[in-house]
């Protein structure tokens, strides 16, 4: 009893004396002291977006459209005045911004295997970021350009492919086939060989940027398949074979491909006296890039990305992302640059004059790079991540913290509480942040001022876990690969909230569409309808698929995004729900199975992206497929006497209970009714991943592929579920 009112006393005093302090500061500081999202800059605006008038409007089965305060009359379409290709844009950011760092990388120094918790882990030393300036980046693009255009013969309009992890070299190689006004045709890396093939041959590419460990694999299984492929230009992998490089280039040539490396490519446009010619220069309209998506169900489809597009979402990017804080920012690139996310989010930090230290998902931290990670080596001030990364961090956070004394874990519940509750309040906590927060922010270089989410909605929970540990403004952001990742985005100065998409950028507009089917309707007190996207962000349709493109955009310029959306009283949009991978059960009822796996994959015993709800018309309710996370359930399993493997644990009958119960604890929490509840579930120690095939490149889940691999368990669910 005495301990307990000595520890409420404890954190009343430091509560109040983090309030008290916080005032203080704020009296003699003012609002400089205030993250983004706390100085309420925008809450002038009672509502940030307008309809605007539409002549095809049709009342009551539409919104009218409704486009950002203060674009009414013209929506963006460049971050620089006068500026209208691509080509434009890098002359000026490298006019404007000549000696400030622009791209930069860690040489590799060593790969070695060390034991971590049991298990052998692949270990990479790093060197310290080494950065290039904008006019040296510049110059060499130059270069590359030229030694392109010699080396494949490729100019205006033909297509050239990168099939590569995010680094210098990638966005260096787009912006050499820019000069040329050459296409450039994006895969992801993970790529699986017969989606790689089909891409290929549908763009007829002729060229591609690859990396050497690839020239292997490119030799046997891709190149007897693509007969139109006959230049590769590869970049240096880490810990490759100059004689294995050499051989699989000598064995390239047998089948008719030339390869040459990056630097050798550079070094011939390098030495070029009389450049090639371009036959027809980069205009607004050029095609600038074939972004292949990664295709959830069928086979992935060319988004076709003109140079309008990307400017424009440069554009808005700039617009909306505006922090004082953030004037030349430091950015991690280490998303996929196939991914239409991290390109907005790179050309964003160009037009500002920021800097780019590239790294990799396998060197992201210091479990296994060494002497530090990339976070902490870059020190970001701006991150962008899928919810996947924001989910592994709080989990990973979270499991930490279960693994400390009873004193830290009470002393950080009383400091998340009261940080959660001071930023609704818009507060800041100076007191917390130095003593608790300032620690854990150091996981991420311990500079972040903003992050963006996008790729997927983030659920509140992991929203308001990492706002409150690291201490950045978080914009969450909504777009997809067909509207070049414009379609809305929350404002850094406005108030901190969860659960909202955000205001819609000024590149485009939006506007909903009733779905009866699903009784979401525009004309009831808060419009509901799925989402339809027009401007200048807009992309022209699918590669070589008109009647895909058919199906989506429309002859009206708007791209049905099958996402289902509702507009806020401020003006704001919030996603609600998916018309696609809707399922109706066996007593009429329609559940949407994305939105149930986001919020079953809360549960703390449920892995990232590790959750996938299944049903069909002959089942009363879903059941799911579960891949769990070790230390809940290994923790789980130590207090209730179940020995075994991790795959012995998870099959155990008390494991599989417990989870489906903590299940049912997101489905309370959530408000879900009752036939949207999973009454069955199996658990696994699998893993899925991109690589195997049950994961997009984006970490999206590959639905048809996962039911393929459980299939039996499925069966054996849905036999009780009828």
């Amino acid at each position: 009893m005495l301990k307990s009112l000595l520890l409420k006393f404890i954190s009343f005093a430091l509560r109040t004396v983090d309030r008290v302090l916080f005032y203080v500061l704020r009296l003699v500081f003012g609002r400089s002291i205030l993250p983004e999202d706390l100085t309420g800059t925008h809450d002038h605006l009672k509502s940030f977006t307008v309809e605007v008038d539409d002549v095809n409007y049709k009342k009551g089965v539409e919104t009218k459209p409704r486009r950002r305060v203060g674009f009414e009359k013209e929506l963006m379409s460049t971050p620089v005045k006068g500026v209208d290709t691509l080509t434009g844009l890098l002359d000026h950011i490298a006019r404007e911004y000549p000696n400030l760092p622009m791209l930069g990388h860690r040489p590799f120094k060593r790969k070695f295997t060390q034991s971590i918790d049991g298990k052998d882990w692949e270990v990479f030393e790093m060197g310290d970021v080494v950065y290039e300036t904008y006019q040296q980046v510049h110059t060499r693009i130059e270069h590359l350009a030229r030694g392109i255009a010699r080396f494949t013969g490729l100019n205006s309009k033909d297509l050239f492919g990168i099939f590569e992890e995010t680094r210098k070299e990638w966005l260096m190689t787009l912006h050499a086939c820019m000069r040329y006004n050459i296409t450039v045709m994006t895969v992801y890396a993970t790529l699986g060989d017969e989606s790689l093939i089909e891409a290929i041959n549908e763009c007829q590419l002729q060229a591609m940027l690859v990396n050497e460990h690839s020239l292997k694999k490119l030799c046997h299984q891709i190149i007897p398949h693509t007969p139109t492929l006959k230049y590769l230009v590869f970049t240096s992998g880490w810990d490759a074979s100059k004689n294995d490089t050499d051989k699989w280039i000598s064995e390239l040539e047998k089948l008719g491909v030339k390869a040459m490396s990056f630097e050798d490519v550079e070094q011939l446009g390098k030495q070029e006296t009389s450049p090639i010619k371009v036959k027809e220069p980069q205009t607004n309209s050029s095609l600038a890039v074939v972004m292949y998506t990664s295709g959830t169900t069928s086979k992935p489809k060319g988004v076709m990305l003109t140079v309008r597009n990307i400017l424009a979402i440069s554009a808005a990017a700039a617009e909306n992302i505006h922090c004082p804080s953030l004037k030349h920012p430091t950015y991690i690139g280490y998303l996929p640059l196939a991914h239409i996310l991290e390109m907005a989010a790179e050309h964003y930090i160009l037009s500002r004059g920021g800097k780019i230290g590239y790294g990799n998902p396998r060197t992201l931290t210091d479990k296994t790079c060494k002497p530090v990670g990339d976070l902490e080596a870059i020190q970001p001030a701006f991150l962008a991540g899928v919810p996947r990364v924001y989910d592994t961090i709080r989990k990973g956070i979270s499991e930490k913290i279960k693994a400390s004394s009873p004193i830290i874990q009470w002393l950080f519940n009383v400091a998340y509480d009261h940080k959660l509750e001071s930023l609704y309040a818009g507060r800041d906590t100076p007191l917390f942040n130095f003593l608790i927060f300032r620690k854990i922010a150091k996981a991420t270089g311990g500079k972040l001022k903003a992050c963006l989410s996008g790729g997927a909605p983030l659920s509140k929970e992991s929203q308001e876990h990492f706002r409150v540990c690291m201490g950045a403004a978080f914009v969450q952001g909504y777009g997809l690969t067909e509207t070049a990742a414009a379609g809305t985005i929350m404002l850094p100065g406005a108030r901190f909230g969860t659960r909202v998409a955000g205001v819609v950028v000024p590149s485009v507009e939006i506007k909903l569409i009733s779905v009866p089917e699903m009784n979401y309707t525009v004309d009831g007190p808060v419009p509901r309808g799925e989402i339809a996207i027009r401007g200048n962000a807009v992309a022209s349709g699918y590669y070589k698929q008109p009647e895909k493109t058919k199906e989506v955009f429309l002859s009206d310029g708007y791209f049905l995004t099958g996402d289902v959306g509702q507009f806020n009283e401020n003006g704001t949009l919030s996603i609600i729900d998916r018309v696609k991978n809707l399922v109706k059960l066996s007593h009429g009822e329609y559940i949407a199975l994305e939105r149930l796996e986001s919020i079953y994959c809360q549960s703390p015993f449920v892995a990232p992206n590790g959750c996938m709800v299944y049903a069909d018309s002959y089942c009363s309710f879903p059941c799911a497929i579960v891949i769990a996370q070790p230390g809940p359930t290994k923790r789980f399993a130590e207090e209730n006497g179940i020995s075994g493997t991790f795959s012995e644990i998870c099959k155990h009958p008390k494991v599989e209970q417990h989870i489906l119960k903590s299940l049912h604890e997101q489905a309370k929490s959530s408000n879900l009714k009752r036939y949207e509840e999973v009454k069955a579930v199996k658990v696994f120690d699998d893993v899925w991943s991109p690589e195997n095939d049950l994961l997009t490149a984006a970490f999206k889940l590959k639905r048809a592929n996962i039911v393929q691999k459980y299939r039996a368990q499925i069966d054996e669910m849905c036999k009780t579920l009828i």
